[in-house]
């Protein structure tokens, strides 16, 4: 009996040994697994206290963006030839971003120029059908994300300085832009000619003056540029827009008074100087005024969008 007791009372000590061991293990390992939890927690404080405002990510990416549009460099020997339009050539450049090019014309002086291509062009040319000799191009790349490289330096085209094949001119054209002549002209016409140069004639938008031999007054007054319009205010009962008809020359909108009167072709397969291209009578007394409008379009056998005035004959 007493070895029974003995033995029991053996086990059972044994038992209570091991439970304390493991307790023990468990103490061990969740204090472990609580000093990895800390220690995650505060390593995440430490990045977050690090990280850039939302302020300074923008400005870096607006700086990346930046580094990386002065990177992508304009297209290189960039040249233009005019003929029924302006077709636009460069030599493309070894950089795997580029997806394409945009196309700029320029009319003259400050204009800030307008994107000619509807969308990116993936060759290395491009035909701009609205193009004159008076317009330069420039080129820009275009990379993967749409964004813009450097703008080339704008090029004039490569053909003729004067509009009018044929004829003989005295002097390089003149830029007139938004211009009311308020100088006598150089040349005296006729009492009933009221010549392109003369006071009070007004130019909206961009019009070329020009000098030749052989059109009344020695100028003439064109523009190639849809909207682009003159006008002039005067006392009579009739008006005649007298100008030169040519295969450069396009479509001229003719108004007496805020109406539109007729749409002159001014396109001819020779050249006609001097011609009386529209007539208005009848109309009444007191101040009149005629508008003349470049439409923008031409004949099909036309070269360009043209028009011009000669001269005025009022009565």
């Amino acid at each position: 009996m007493g070895n029974r007791r003995f033995l029991k009372g053996k086990a059972g000590g044994g038992k209570r040994t091991g439970f304390t061991g493991l307790r023990a293990a468990l103490f061990i390992l969740y204090a472990f697994l609580g000093v990895m939890v800390a220690a995650s927690f505060l390593f995440y404080l430490s990045r977050l206290a690090g990280a850039p405002s939302a302020g300074q990510g923008s400005s870096s990416r607006e700086d990346t963006f930046s580094r990386e549009k002065e990177a992508l460099a304009a297209p290189e020997n960039v040249r233009v030839t005019v003929g029924k339009g302006a077709t636009i050539r460069w030599d493309a450049r070894e950089d795997i971003r580029i997806i394409g090019y945009n196309v700029y014309r320029y009319k003259a002086g400050g204009d800030p120029g307008t994107r000619v291509n509807p969308a990116i062009v993936s060759d290395n040319v491009y035909h701009d059908d609205e193009g004159t000799m008076f317009n330069t191009y420039a080129v820009a790349p275009v990379d993967t994300n749409g964004r813009e490289g450097t703008v080339s330096i704008p090029v004039a085209g490569e053909v003729e300085p004067v509009s009018l094949i044929g004829l003989t001119p005295t002097q390089e054209p003149e830029v007139i832009e938004d211009t009311t002549i308020s100088t006598p002209p150089a040349k005296p016409l006729p009492p009933t000619l009221v010549g392109c140069d003369s006071q009070g004639m007004t130019y909206h938008g961009v019009w070329y003056k020009e000098h030749y031999a052989e059109v009344t007054g020695g100028v003439i007054m064109t523009t190639p540029y849809g909207g682009d319009f003159c006008t002039y205010t005067f006392t009579g009962d009739s008006v005649a827009v007298v100008s030169t008809r040519h295969w450069n020359y396009g479509i001229m909108q003719v108004y007496v008074d805020g109406e539109l009167r007729a749409e002159v072709d001014l396109y001819s397969p020779q050249v006609k100087v001097s011609d009386t291209v529209f007539t208005a009578s009848g109309l009444g007394p007191g101040a009149h005024t005629v508008k003349l409008v470049c439409a923008g379009r031409k004949n099909q056998d036309a070269n360009f969008t043209f028009i011009n005035l000669e001269a005025l004959q009022v009565r």
